[in-house]
Parts: structure tokens; sequence; C-alpha cells
């Protein structure tokens, strides 16, 4: 079970490294240490739950949160790998990276479609700048991001000269 666990931890949160021309690639193979009070793991239903007090790292992204779940895909053939397909971030979600930092009360990373959803009072920030709204929506695999409105209007603020990070 402990070999699992670490297989299924290696896919959990991208790595955003720079290429040599500055563009921003993931890397999945980064090895990703997770802490919490508790780990329940249910290879019948194929998810991991973290609760109390998760911290997880992989390389310079950091995200903490009350609980986290890892939905995983049954292995293909004997000793075969098994893709994480979901997880899911509850309580005082914080992702934090180089400057930035988004925080939100939930958070969905769906490693199918390549994307995180902040929502509860989502907001990102990077230095003096800030961007807010009902539901932000990063795509990881498009460069791109967002920002969602409803009941609360999308807020941002940018900072004229501030350098990026």
């Amino acid at each position: 079970m402990r070999w699992l666990i670490i297989a299924l931890l290696l896919l959990v949160i991208p790595l955003r490294v720079t290429a040599a021309d500055g563009a921003a690639v993931f890397e999945r193979n980064a090895p990703v240490k997770i802490t919490a009070d508790h780990l329940d793991a249910d290879d019948s239903k194929q998810v991991l739950v973290f609760s109390g007090a998760v911290q997880a790292q992989q390389g310079d992204v950091f995200i903490y949160a009350k609980t986290m779940t890892v939905h995983y895909a049954a292995a293909t053939a004997k000793g075969g790998r098994r893709d994480i397909t979901q997880v899911v971030a509850d309580g005082d979600v914080r992702i934090v990276q180089t400057g930035r930092t988004a925080t939100g009360r939930h958070a969905v990373f769906d490693r199918v479609d390549g994307k995180i959803t902040l929502t509860g009072d989502p907001r990102v920030v990077e230095g003096e700048n800030n961007v807010s709204g009902e539901r932000i929506i990063v795509y990881l695999n498009d460069n791109r991001s967002i920002v969602e409105g409803g009941k609360q209007r999308v807020r941002a603020m940018f900072v004229p000269g501030e350098k990026n990070q």
C-alpha cells in the first residue's frame, strides 16, 4: 500500500518550471511530499483522503488545505501505473508558488482536462496585483485563466510598473 500511495502522489500536483525560452512547462515527475494528521486509503473506491492540516509540496509549489482527496483510476495491467484523475482540496485552500498565492474554500484539479477550479471566495495575489471573483479556472496546458462573476462581480487591481516575478 505504501508504494501505491507514493506512486500516486508523484502525479498529484503539477510543477511549473521555466524552459530556456522562458515559457512555463509543467514537470509532473518531481517528487511530492504530503503531510497530514490522517490518511484514509481505500483501494476498492480508488481514493486517498488526507485530513487535518494538509500540506503538499512539489518543487516550489505548496498547497495547504484542511482535507485533500485524491481520486485515481484502476491499474490497467499487473504492476501498471494508476493514473490520478482528480484532486479535491477543501477548507482554507491556499496554493503558493514563487510570489503568487491563490486562495479559496474549495479547489478541484482535473487532471484529464488539465485545469484547476477555485471556488469559495477565490482570489489570486501577486505582489500588489490581485484578482477575485466567484470562480477562477486555470487551464494548465493552455497557460490561461478565466475569472467568473455571478452574485459577486469580478474584481481586479493591477499596479503599473510592478516587476513580474
